[in-house]
C-alpha cells in the first residue's frame, strides 16, 4: 500500500451520502478497492453516512478519485469534499 507523504500532499475529508443501511458496503469498498489513497473510513452519523480521510499526490487526482471513482460507487448519492488547510492540521 503506498501512502502519499511531504508537503506536496493534498489530504481531504469525503462526506458521502448513500441510502439507508448501504453505509457499510460503501466503507468496504472504499477500504478494499480505493486504499491507495484512503486513509480511513467510517460510518457515521449526522449529515454524512459516512466519512473517509484521503490522501492524493494532486488536486487532480483528489478530482478524479472523487469525480470518477467515489462517486461511482453504487449507492453513493452524493459527496461533499473538505481538502485540509496543512499550515492548521495538527495530529497527535
Amino acid at each position: 500500500m503506498r501512502r502519499v507523504t511531504g508537503n506536496s500532499a493534498i489530504t481531504a475529508f469525503v462526506f458521502i451520502i448513500v441510502p439507508a443501511n448501504n453505509s457499510g458496503n460503501v466503507v468496504a469498498t472504499l477500504m478494499d478497492e480505493y486504499s491507495e489513497f484512503v486513509l480511513e473510513a467510517a460510518a457515521v452519523y449526522g449529515e454524512a453516512d459516512v466519512i473517509a480521510k484521503v490522501e492524493t499526490p494532486s488536486i487532480g487526482q483528489l478530482h478524479r478519485l472523487v469525480m470518477e471513482k467515489i462517486q461511482n460507487i453504487p449507492h453513493v448519492r452524493v459527496t461533499r469534499t473538505y481538502i485540509i488547510v496543512p499550515q492548521h492540521h495538527q495530529i497527535r
